[in-house]
């Protein structure tokens, strides 16, 4: 539990801390991978979309204005401030503070999982995966970054583990593509894009401070 305490104040300093005249502290605009599909799970008839670490809501915010029901989870409560004042005129989010290791939802709860930016500081990314599986619905589906080992900072900081580091007091993991298909092993991937794009100062409370080159992998998965 005091690791756990630990971690959403972090996490808290992060957003307490950016000062940046953005909506987002990591970006002002959704991820496109998962915007690009908001037209097609509409085609589906997906309803309920969970924003597994959802952060300031910038992708969340997408989904909700597309008409679904979204619930976003995140373990800080800043974190949920924020993204409570961008999303204030949505009736259709619900925004809990939760851990991605004990999501407290009935099995099957949703339609699709979005996860963006939050694989990469999962120390147990087994879990969190196995818990995804868990709460989609049968045919549900997936969309996930996972940061990866062709990223500019993967090797720097202090090593601990194969493709992990910490990089100011920040856990991060970086992801090969066979990594990523062993841990979606319950899953039926169905692409995966190889992403590189530039990320803005993030802000004091986080490592990464300046503008910086980034790349990533998005996995499409279905149940």
């Amino acid at each position: 539990m005091a690791k756990n305490f630990e971690l959403e104040k972090k996490w808290d300093r992060v957003y307490q801390k950016y000062k940046g005249k953005r909506l987002s502290v990591w970006r002002e605009n959704a991820s496109p991978f998962f915007t690009n599909k908001i037209d097609y799970f509409k085609h589906l008839g997906l309803k309920k979309v969970l924003d597994a670490g959802c952060g300031d809501g910038r992708n969340l915010v997408e989904f909700a204005k597309a008409g679904f029901q979204v619930t976003g989870i995140d373990i800080s409560e800043e974190a949920l401030n924020r993204c409570r004042k961008n999303c204030k005129k949505f009736r259709n989010v619900k925004l809990q503070k939760m851990e991605l290791e004990k999501p407290d939802f009935k099995a099957g709860s949703f339609d699709a999982v979005i996860c963006d930016f939050v694989m990469a500081h999962m120390e147990k990314p087994e879990k969190i995966i196995r818990n995804f599986h868990k709460l989609l619905k049968k045919d549900g589906y997936a969309l996930i970054e996972f940061t990866s080992v062709y990223d500019p900072l993967c090797s720097s900081g202090k090593k601990i583990g194969k493709h992990e580091y910490l990089q100011g007091g920040f856990y991060l993991r970086f992801y090969t593509i066979e990594q990523m298909e062993k841990l979606m092993k319950k899953f039926t991937i169905l692409g995966i894009d190889s992403v590189s794009y530039t990320d803005p100062n993030h802000g004091s409370g986080y490592n990464r401070k300046k503008r910086h080159n980034h790349h990533s992998y998005f996995v499409m998965a279905k149940k």
